[in-house]
This record gives C-alpha cells, sequence and structure tokens, in this order.
C-alpha cells in the first residue's frame, strides 16, 4: 500500500508541476502584447507625432517669418493664419462628429488652440516686441512637451487596457 500511495503522489507531483508550467507559459504569452495591438498602438502614436511635427514646424515657420519679413507682411500672413486654422479646426471637429471620433476630436481642440494663439500673436508682437520671438520659441516648446507627454499617456493607457482586456478574471469570478 505504501508503494500505491507514492505512485499516486508522484503522479500528482507530476501533474501539479505540469499545470505550473502550463500557467507560467500562459501568463508569460498575456504579458506579450499581439501584433495586430502593436500595430494599433503604433498607428496612433505615429499620428500623434505627425500632429506635433506640423505644429511645430508652423510656429517654427512663424517664428523664423518674424525675424525675416517686414512687419506689414507679417501681420498678412498672421491675418491670413488666423482665418485658415480656425476652418481647419472646425473641420476636424464636423468631421468628429460625423464619425463620432474622440481623438478626432482632441485633434480639433489642439488645432484650436493653435488658432486662438495664432489670432493673439498681433497682440503679443506689439505688447513684448523685443520678448516676442523668445515667446514664440516658448510656446513651441511647450507643444512638444505636451506631445511627448500625451504620446508617453496614450502608449501607456494602450497597454494597460490591452493587459486589461487579456486578464481573464472576470471569466472567472462570472462562473
Amino acid at each position: 500500500m505504501a508503494d500505491t500511495s507514492k505512485k499516486i503522489s508522484k503522479k500528482e507531483q507530476k501533474i501539479k508541476e505540469e499545470n505550473i508550467r502550463k500557467l507560467d507559459e500562459q501568463v508569460r504569452n498575456n504579458k506579450i502584447i499581439s501584433k495586430d495591438y502593436k500595430k494599433k498602438i503604433n498607428k496612433q502614436l505615429v499620428s500623434n507625432i505627425i500632429i506635433c511635427f506640423i505644429m511645430v514646424l508652423y510656429l517654427c515657420t512663424i517664428n523664423i517669418l518674424y525675424l525675416y519679413i517686414d512687419t506689414q507682411n507679417y501681420f498678412s500672413i498672421i491675418r491670413i493664419a488666423s482665418i485658415i486654422i480656425p476652418i481647419i479646426s472646425i473641420i476636424f471637429f464636423e468631421y468628429s462628429y460625423k464619425k463620432d471620433n474622440e481623438k478626432i476630436f482632441l485633434y480639433g481642440v489642439e488645432v484650436l488652440v493653435i488658432a486662438t494663439i495664432t489670432l493673439f500673436l498681433n497682440y503679443i508682437y506689439f505688447m513684448y516686441f523685443d520678448k516676442y520671438n523668445r515667446i514664440l520659441t516658448g510656446i513651441t516648446i511647450i507643444f512638444v512637451i505636451y506631445y511627448i507627454l500625451k504620446i508617453l499617456l496614450v502608449r501607456t493607457i494602450m497597454k494597460k487596457n490591452y493587459y486589461k482586456n487579456q486578464n481573464d478574471i472576470k471569466d472567472i469570478v462570472k462562473k
């Protein structure tokens, strides 16, 4: 009888070890993000990088124009941009409304912030003429910092949501 109990315990031990190995493998597999979801994360990050690049390019262009164009032409360009950029923002808002997409709405808000800054550039120029270049540079740096933080936050949230969806504790609790 002692021999059979040792054999059973050895079999039970092997089964336990096998189960632990399978569970460990399953945990490792759940930590790996699927290729499709990685593509989705990268697509989101690339779109944010492109929007950031366009906004920084716009602000740098405004800054360079300030340095190399006479004041009359500079204000004409600012007035034209003050009309075009809010229209772009409205297009983002309308498109996000039609598609019911919050991300596009957020892009519209960001473009609206740029439009507001563009509208106030004339007043900033007259009030802070000697600091105007530094103010534009500061605004550009603020946008870069904002987008870096946004990109990191979006990446973290998307990964967290992925792992949360992969978690099977809810299914176990329901059973």
